[in-house]
């Protein structure tokens, strides 16, 4: 498994839980330190991990990463596309939005995710199937005023998935998405801090969530696992939220 956003978060989650369920691991950074204490983690806990650095958003970065990964597992059997990032202008309307911070955000969490998938199913192709999972948002289905660069990203990421599970079926290829509501991560973190007013933000997200509680990175990764994995086998081209019912109320 080739798991992109590694070194912290929902992404660190992951790795760990394949890794968990006897799966190699390349786990893809752009950190080196946080990057290699995901890769020492997986390892302390009796798990095979490895370490492939670069910039999803870069194609010849890209590149490297996937023939890293492919050598050092032997080949690639999933592809989770978790690295992201959040609004670098903060919540602002679309007006104040700078050009600059639109251009970054969407090429990391679309363009990225493409290029990755790009990429590695040639490897799934020769091997007679595979499976890639997008970690997407509920803000891909809903709209929260001041997030519209991440948000039409991770839109743009439900139809990269879709297209992928259409044209790959028939060859033992699925893609599919998850959807998270607010997850407690470093990512929740800097979102609240970008708000007037932390507390405030908080509450008003928090409000959005009928389960009455922010979801947590297990619990996330489990899901993510549970796709990828054999018992999923007819499940593709799905728009899975996590979101204690967020994009329902």
């Amino acid at each position: 498994a080739v798991v992109t956003g590694g070194s912290s978060g929902i992404g660190e989650g992951i790795a760990l839980a394949f890794a968990n369920e006897g799966a190699q691991v390349t786990v893809c950074g752009r950190d080196e330190q946080r990057t290699a204490a995901t890769r020492a983690a997986i390892e302390a806990a009796g798990g095979v991990a490895h370490a492939a650095l670069g910039d999803v958003s870069d194609p010849d970065e890209v590149t490297r990463i996937v023939d890293v990964a492919a050598a050092a597992m032997g080949g690639i059997d999933v592809l989770v596309n978790c690295a992201g990032i959040g609004e670098l202008d903060g919540w602002v309307p679309v007006h104040e939005h700078s050009q600059t911070a639109w251009d970054r955000t969407l090429a990391v969490n679309l363009t990225g995710p493409f290029l990755m998938s790009k990429a590695v199913l040639p490897h799934m192709l020769a091997a007679g199937g595979g499976a890639l999972l997008h970690i997407s948002s509920v803000c891909s289905i809903t709209v929260w005023a001041g997030d519209s660069a991440y948000s039409v990203s991770k839109a743009g990421l439900n139809m990269l998935s879709d297209h992928i599970a259409v044209e790959y079926g028939d060859k033992g290829i699925r893609s599919n998405t998850l959807l998270p509501g607010e997850i407690l991560t470093p990512l929740h973190e800097s979102a609240a801090s970008a708000s007037p007013d932390a507390r405030e933000w908080e509450r008003q997200v928090l409000a959005k969530h009928p389960v009455a509680r922010f979801g947590t990175v297990d619990e996330v990764a489990e899901a993510a696992v549970f796709l990828c994995s054999d018992e999923s086998r007819f499940l593709t081209g799905a728009n899975v939220p996590i979101d204690g019912a967020y994009s329902r109320v």
